[in-house]
């Protein structure tokens, strides 16, 4: 076995993407991913896909209930950015995009897209809609080309 290097350099990450949807996991997610960035002096892109999947057939048949989630989406997007910029990241971009799976349209859509070179999510979300079909999470962990970082908040009981 080889002598251990210790000389090695942690990344330090250039564009710093984050998935959030409307959950506690979420938004712990952009809590790290803000400090992130903060560390790293990144781009911090905030991306938010609404899944088509997660709608009813009834909702996702009426244009109009469509829109509404949009709007509620892309008006969180835009509080996500303000808060991301009042904690000091000088440069936030923000993504919405429709899909099958979020996880999949994070790692081969959004994240080549935008250069990213760390994706960061939430451990899962009940209430939110990356937890459908199976941990999302877990998706990107397996198949981000970049690195990753699954958030997770530890509950105190």
């Amino acid at each position: 076995m080889g002598e251990l290097n210790f000389n090695v350099e942690p990344n330090q990450f250039k564009t710093i993407l984050v998935g959030v949807d409307e959950s506690e996991q979420g938004y712990f997610a952009l809590a790290n991913a803000i400090h992130q960035a903060g560390e790293d002096g990144s781009k911090l892109v905030i991306a938010t896909i609404l899944e088509m999947g997660d709608l009813s057939t009834i909702e996702a048949l009426s244009l109009t209930a469509v829109k509404a989630k949009r709007e509620i989406f892309e008006k969180n997007l835009a509080r996500y950015k303000e808060y991301a910029l009042s904690q000091g990241v000088a440069d936030v971009e923000t993504i919405f995009e429709d899909g099958a799976k979020a996880g999949d349209v994070l790692v081969h859509e959004i994240a080549p897209k935008v250069g990213a070179d760390l994706i960061v999510v939430g451990a899962h979300s009940k209430e939110g809609f990356w937890d459908s079909l199976g941990s999302q999470a877990a998706y990107v962990a397996r198949h981000a080309r970049v690195s990753s970082m699954v958030a997770r908040q530890l509950y105190k009981h």
